[in-house]
C-alpha cells in the first residue's frame, strides 16, 4: 500500500508543483576539506540507504523514488563536488570522486557497510569503490552506471583534446544561463517528455541556482565535463566488478542511451554482469536513463524487493 500524505509534507496549492510526501532536509557536511550538500529523509533510527546522483544532477533527483519506497529508511543523498550546493574545485577527476566516495562513507557509516542506490556516473563511481573496497558496500543498486561504452577508445584522444582545452578557456563551453525557473522546467519536459509539469517543475527549482548577472543557471561547474574522458578501460573496470562481494541490482531502462550505446554488444555487456558472484538484472522497458524520473513506483518496488533480503 502506498503511504498516504503525511502532515509535514510540502505542497504548493496554488502552483502545479509536485508534491512531496516525505519532505527532505538540507545539511552541510565537510568531505576532504571541501562543504558538501547532503539532502535527507526519514528518521535517523532508521537503518541507513544512500543515494548517489548522476552527472548534471543533484540530490533533490530522488524525491519522486524516495516518495514511492515503503520500508522506513534514514536515507543521505549527496550532491558530488561541482553540483547542487556543494562547494566547486579547480579540478575535477574520477580519482577525486572515488576519495570524495570512501570520504563520505566513513563520516555517515564509519562501522558498518552501507546499503547503496546510485545512478549514472554516481553508479560507475560506486562499481569501482566496490570492488576496491568489498567490505564497505553490503547491497548496491547500480541504476544505468556499465561504462565505459563499446569502442570508447576509438575516441580517448578527442575526448582527452576536448578536456584540455577546457581547462584553459574556465568558465567557457557549456554553461547554461536561462531567464527564469519556468524556462528550466520547459527545457527538462523538453529533454524528457515522459516527466509530467508538476515534477518538471519541482526538478528545475533544484536545478538552478540565481546567477548574478540575472536570472538562473544550471546548478553545476562547468568544470565538471572536464572529469569524463579518464575512465578506467573495460578490462579493468572487469578486474575490479570481479572483487565485489555486496549483492548488487543492476537496473537500466530499455530506451535510455545506456542500453542503446551496448546495441550489438549485449555479449560485452553481460561479461560485465557476470563479474559479479552476487548479482541480478533488471531491464525496465518504456524508460529512458533517469529511472527515478521516469518510472519512480517501478523503482522503488524493485528496490524495496532487494532491500527486503538484508532484513
Amino acid at each position: 500500500m502506498i503511504d498516504t500524505l503525511p502532515s509535514t509534507a510540502i505542497c504548493i496549492e496554488d502552483t502545479r508543483d509536485y508534491c512531496e510526501q516525505r519532505a527532505s532536509r538540507s545539511e552541510y557536511i565537510e568531505v576532504r576539506g571541501s562543504r558538501h550538500h547532503v539532502r535527507r529523509w526519514g528518521e535517523p533510527q532508521a537503518p541507513l540507504l544512500v543515494l548517489l546522483h548522476g552527472w548534471m544532477d543533484n540530490s533533490a533527483t530522488w524525491q519522486f523514488m524516495v516518495d514511492q519506497l515503503q520500508q522506513d529508511w534514514n536515507i543521505i543523498a549527496l550532491d558530488w563536488a561541482g553540483f547542487g550546493l556543494s562547494d566547486k574545485r579547480e579540478y575535477y577527476a574520477f580519482s577525486e570522486y572515488l576519495a570524495d566516495l570512501e570520504a563520505f562513507l566513513d563520516l555517515v557509516s564509519p562501522d558498518e557497510p552501507v546499503r547503496l542506490v546510485a545512478h549514472s556516473m554516481g553508479a560507475n563511481i560506486s562499481s569501482l569503490y566496490a570492488g576496491v573496497r568489498p567490505d564497505r558496500i553490503h547491497s548496491f543498486i547500480n541504476l544505468e552506471g556499465v561504462g565505459p561504452f563499446p569502442n570508447q577508445l576509438a575516441t580517448l584522444g578527442t575526448r582527452i583534446g576536448n578536456w584540455l582545452d577546457s581547462l584553459s578557456r574556465p568558465g567557457a563551453g557549456r554553461t547554461v544561463h536561462l531567464p527564469d525557473v519556468s524556462s528550466m522546467a520547459r527545457r527538462m519536459l523538453r529533454k524528457n517528455p515522459r516527466l509530467d509539469q508538476a515534477q518538471a517543475e519541482f526538478l528545475a527549482r533544484h536545478f538552478v541556482v540565481p546567477d548574478p548577472a540575472g536570472g538562473v543557471r544550471i546548478a553545476a561547474d562547468v568544470k565538471t565535463f572536464s572529469f569524463i574522458p579518464i575512465f578506467p578501460h573495460a578490462e579493468q573496470v572487469e578486474t575490479l566488478l570481479a572483487q565485489i562481494t555486496a549483492r548488487v541490482l543492476f537496473v537500466r531502462g530499455a530506451d535510455s542511451f545506456v542500453s542503446q550505446a551496448f546495441k550489438g554488444h549485449e555479449a560485452a555487456l553481460q561479461r560485465r554482469f557476470d563479474c559479479v558472484a552476487d548479482s541480478r538484472t533488471v531491464l525496465i522497458e518504456d524508460a529512458g536513463h533517469n529511472l527515478q524520473h521516469d518510472v519512480p513506483h517501478e523503482l522503488a518496488a524493485l528496490i524495496d524487493e532487494f532491500l527486503e533480503q538484508d532484513q
